[in-house]
Formats: C-alpha cells, sequence, structure tokens
C-alpha cells in the first residue's frame, strides 16, 4: 500500500509496515563554537525583531481605531445625529435644546408659549425621544410615558403639570442617569486599557533603543 508524506511523495511501505512520517524541524540554534558576543548579537536580534512586531501590531490596530472612530463621528455629523455629550455642532439650536433638555435636563412648557405652540413643543419632545430610541431601550418605556403626560397636559400651567407628571420624570430620570452612567464607566474602561498598550508599548520601544545601542559598541 502506498502513504503520501506532507510534501506529496508516494512512500512504498508494503514491505516494512512503517510509517515515516517527515523529520522534525530542528530549532535555529547558535552554532556551539560562537563566543559569548556572538551569541549574545544573535539572540539580541531575536529579540529586535520580536519587539518590531509587537511594535507594528499595537500601531496599526491604534491607527485602524482611530481611522474607525473618525469615519463612524463623520457619518453621525453627517446625519445629524447627536451623542448625550451633545457635540455635534451642525444640530441646528432649537433641536440643540430640545435634545439636550432630554438627555440631561427636563422637557417642560414654558407658561409664556401660546397654545398651539405648546402642543407642538410637546409633539416635537415625543418625536425626537421616539426616533432616538428603539424598542429595547432601557428608558423608552418611562420617557415615553413622561411626555405623553406633559402632552396630555399642554394646556395646564407649569405647576399644575409639574404636579401630575413629576413622579413620572423621576423614574425617567433615574434611567437617564444609569445610562450615563454607563457609558462613563464603558469610557474610563476603554482609555484604561489603552493606556496599558501604550505604556507597554513605550517599555518595548525603550527595550530595542538599548539592544541597538548595545550591538553598535
Amino acid at each position: 500500500w502506498l502513504k503520501y508524506n506532507h510534501f506529496g511523495t508516494s512512500l512504498d511501505h508494503s514491505s516494512s509496515g512503517i510509517c515515516y512520517g517527515p523529520a522534525p524541524r530542528e530549532k535555529a540554534m547558535p552554532p556551539s563554537d560562537m563566543g559569548a558576543s556572538g551569541r549574545y548579537q544573535e539572540y539580541a536580534a531575536m529579540e529586535i525583531n520580536f519587539i518590531e512586531r509587537e511594535l507594528k501590531d499595537w500601531f496599526l490596530q491604534r491607527r485602524f481605531g482611530m481611522e474607525r472612530n473618525m469615519a463612524m463621528k463623520k457619518a453621525l455629523d453627517d446625519a445629524n445625529f447627536s451623542g448625550l455629550s451633545i457635540n455635534n455642532g451642525q444640530v441646528p439650536e432649537a433641536q440643540k435644546v430640545l435634545w439636550s433638555d432630554l438627555v440631561q435636563g427636563r422637557p417642560e412648557l414654558d407658561d409664556e408659549l401660546s397654545t398651539n405652540a405648546k402642543a407642538m413643543k410637546a409633539e416635537m419632545y415625543t418625536k425626537i425621544f421616539k426616533d432616538s430610541t428603539d424598542f429595547d431601550h432601557p428608558c423608552r418605556v418611562p420617557g415615553s410615558t413622561y411626555l405623553r403626560c406633559v402632552e396630555e397636559n399642554f394646556k395646564e400651567t407649569s405647576k399644575v403639570r409639574k404636579t401630575k407628571c413629576l413622579p413620572l420624570f423621576s423614574t425617567f430620570d433615574a434611567c437617564r442617569k444609569g445610562i450615563m452612567q454607563q457609558q462613563a464607566s464603558a469610557l474610563e474602561s476603554s482609555i484604561v486599557k489603552q493606556d496599558i498598550a501604550d505604556r507597554r508599548a513605550k517599555a518595548l520601544f525603550d527595550r530595542r533603543s538599548v539592544l541597538l545601542d548595545s550591538r553598535e559598541h
């Protein structure tokens, strides 16, 4: 019978019954008769190659992350999106005020507004909020409940409306703060990971400089 080794060569083992595999590769080692200085140079070259590969991976990861984040930011800005920090300068001021009320303040209808203006503002609050949250968003229900209360009582004075809707707003506000805390924690964790990777890269770069200096002397 015939067997094939890893290089596709047919080997006839019908007579011996022994299957031979490919010969194991020997690790590259410095010659035994190499002096201490030669062996150090050999190991230093190996370590430099390893460090340079690690630094290249670190650089490519940082560059890819930067370009990805910049592309995402541009796409969101072009589509008139704004995050919780309201850092999109292209958003119209009227919408920016409404969005700020939704994510940081308290959506309310001023007594100075006409009845029609109050109704329109309440509808805008509701539309912006629903367009910004999907059905699985944890704040979708408490936020919609509060805004519905505001919209249903738009004819009331601010004092009366606050009495009716404030308990609902407290639930919505607690949910908002939880989301903000999650975002802050995620940002802090990301910064810590990035700092660890940068410090490691700096240590590798310093080690590479020491090795290169030692090879020159």
